[in-house]
């Protein structure tokens, strides 16, 4: 029977404009001509900003130590002699933001206002580093042996945990908040003066069953 027990759990969460944003940057700037005019280009302006492709906003590495144990069943009876356990260091690296494909542009000419609506927060990307993958210790058991696909089990695993942990926290809102910010400042410098700029977050549509 398999138990696995985290140590404990360093991560580091910290707010970082990726080489997405500062591409979004450039294209958002480059060769638009929407700040010399008085009206606002939805379709051009939408353009733009899908092609900024992904918005990665928080970076958040950690460190897991973690403990597995396992052994050998019979009708839920643990067999006695055969239990294997590892520890082992895992690290991982997650970015957290916005898929600019999600992104929606709406203007009023006579309100003088532009409405940019992106989607929630997502995770974009998540990688566990095999390289650096550490063994404190292992042990194994009569018949039961620690092989490296136990490892691989385990890695895979942890990412879900981690994607769960993280779920639950407040960093999605952190990376919703600094994209807010971020479209903000860069729209805020093609779009007429006289237009208002508000970035709106939608909840994403649920997945039809």
């Amino acid at each position: 029977m398999k138990k696995l027990l985290v140590g404990f759990v360093i991560g580091i969460a910290a707010a970082a404009i990726t080489v997405a944003a500062v591409a979004a940057a450039f294209l958002l700037r480059g060769n638009s001509g929407t700040a010399n005019s008085t009206v606002v280009n939805v379709s051009s302006l939408q353009q733009r900003i899908v092609s900024i492709g992904e918005l990665a906003t928080v970076a958040y590495d950690y460190t897991n130590v973690v403990d597995s144990q396992d052994s050998l069943a019979i009708k839920g009876w643990d067999v006695p002699l055969t239990k294997k356990s590892f520890i082992v260091v895992l690290d991982g690296t997650m970015k957290i933001g916005i898929d600019a494909s999600g992104i929606s542009v709406d203007a009023d000419e006579e309100e003088k206002a532009v409405l940019i609506t992106i989607l929630s927060a997502k995770i974009l990307s998540h990688e566990i580093h095999e390289k650096t993958l550490r063994v404190l210790d292992e042990k194994s058991g009569l018949f039961n042996p620690v092989h490296i696909e136990d490892y691989t089990t385990l890695a895979a695993l942890q990412k879900q945990a981690m994607e769960d942990k993280v779920s639950e926290g407040d960093m999605f809102a952190r990376a919703e908040s600094d994209a807010v910010k971020m479209l903000r400042t860069l729209i805020d410098e093609i779009v007429p003066a006289e237009y208002t700029v508000t970035v709106a977050v939608s909840a994403a549509e649920e997945p039809e069953q």
